[in-house]
């Protein structure tokens, strides 16, 4: 009935691939779960690989990173049931019902996605708190939230979609490393006319990274949306859907990018002191975000 789809990369899935299981076998459904680790550190892979002594989990491990992109369309391909659960595998099953709330949308073409919550007590570690507090605010929707811009919404860390409608879209490979992936397969969903519907079925992210990991892959990130723009150009549905981009073509326009460039080269290094401190502002890593893309895009004389 369901496939479960699990990307694993330094995490340890044994307490989500058991939950997963046990509400499984209480529905009585035909099931499995694929894991597959891209390329993740020894300790990691002796945890997980255990896990393959359950029936109904497939594990492999692939010997050097393949990404995002190229991880999930190998998953898609390893399936054998209709219906397909992608999930991150930093995430916490909030409660019983979660796997149940999916089964009910299991009948023909159709995506769900089920959202993102964070944990509500704010993280001790001060390194933490960029994720959270962006998580927290930028992330943290309920359905009726999501559903007012449904195919701009979307998320890969929590969604159920039809194997027949996902070989039809699949993840562009050509975006490798971080970021931006979901973005690029929720504007295709919507080139195509295929509507994502938005429940309250959340998952909990609970693989927070450092401050200064995130804000490197949150650069990576805005460097895979550059590589977006050069696969499809600054379609005018794609710049409406991602905000940064929305943001970028209204200073492009009214020519005031190269004044952002003059302010990020004299103040980039006091922004990401803040980022990186005890706490950050996301007003400033809105800012940092934008700075950055026009800093890349400096010698880029598109016309947004």
């Amino acid at each position: 009935m369901i496939s479960v789809l699990i990307p694993v990369f330094n995490f340890d899935v044994s307490e989500l691939v058991r939950e997963l299981s046990r509400q499984a076998v209480s529905a009585g459904i035909e099931f499995e779960i694929i894991l597959i680790d891209d390329a993740s550190e020894k300790i990691f892979r002796d945890l997980n690989s255990k896990l393959a002594s359950n029936n109904h989990v497939k594990y492999s491990e692939e010997p050097e990173n393949i990404g995002r992109s190229k991880i999930r369309n190998k998953l898609a391909g390893m399936a054998a049931f209709p219906h397909l659960l992608f999930m991150d595998c930093d995430s916490r099953v909030p409660d019983s019902g979660y796997l149940a709330n999916y089964l009910k949308y299991c009948n023909g073409d159709i995506v769900v996605c089920g959202g993102r919550i964070y944990e509500n007590i704010r993280p001790v570690e001060k390194e933490l708190l960029l994720r959270w507090k962006q998580g927290k605010s930028r992330e943290e929707f309920t359905a009726a939230e999501r559903n007012k811009s449904p195919n701009k919404s979307f998320m890969t860390n929590n969604f159920m979609i039809s194997k027949n409608l996902f070989n039809q879209i699949r993840f562009s490979e050509e975006i490798e490393g971080y970021g931006h992936e979901d973005t690029l397969f929720g504007y295709e969903l919507a080139k195509n006319n295929i509507t994502i519907v938005h429940i309250d079925n959340p998952l909990v992210h609970i693989g927070l990274e450092t401050n200064s990991l995130f804000l490197e892959k949150t650069k990576e990130s805005i460097r895979n949306l550059n590589n977006i723009l050069s696969l499809n150009g600054y379609e005018k549905m794609l710049v409406q859907n991602i905000r940064l981009l929305s943001c970028y073509a209204f200073i492009k326009k009214t020519k005031i990018d190269l004044f952002i460039n003059f302010l990020f080269r004299l103040f980039g290094k006091h922004l990401e002191q803040n980022l990186l401190g005890s706490n950050p502002n996301l007003l400033v890593f809105d800012f940092y975000k934008l700075a950055y893309l026009c800093k890349i895009n400096r010698n880029n004389n598109s016309v947004v």
